[in-house]
């Protein structure tokens, strides 16, 4: 297993972003990203992508048939029906698959969070560091 800290940062090649800050939370199941205009259309869903401070793909309109729809329960505790996207990501130099919900992060400091799920067997977390990935690669 790998270690990685608090901090640490991820690409979506399929979405054409890179270095995409992410907050580590040990305590989320699910992994999350941050989007808008979230919008199921004969089995094709859209959503917007909203990535502060990284103009490259902020708005960029996204369309994926690999999706789901489930039951989530949020950081206050209640449970909301969220699509859940499947996508690869670049994390710590390798390909992984990863899912990640839909959902506004605008009041959070990192449009996208990494939780246990994806975690699982594969990376140790130490609260104390950040962007090991950065330093290691």
């Amino acid at each position: 297993m790998k270690l990685i800290g608090r901090i640490e940062k991820i690409s979506f090649l399929n979405w054409e972003i890179e270095d995409l800050p992410v907050k580590i939370d040990t305590g989320a199941y699910t992994s999350a990203i941050h989007c808008k205009h979230i919008e199921e259309k004969d089995g094709v869903l859209e959503f917007i992508l909203l990535c502060p401070k990284t103009e490259k793909y902020n708005n960029k309109l996204l369309q994926t048939t690999k999706y789901k729809v489930k039951s989530i329960r949020s950081s206050n505790g209640k449970k909301q029906k969220r699509y859940v996207v499947s996508t690869s990501a670049i994390f710590y130099g390798k390909k992984y698959k990863i899912k990640l919900s839909l959902s506004d992060r605008g009041k959070m400091s990192y449009p996208v969070l990494i939780g246990r799920k994806f975690l699982n067997k594969k990376f140790i977390v130490d609260v104390s560091q950040k962007n090991i990935t950065s330093k290691e690669i």
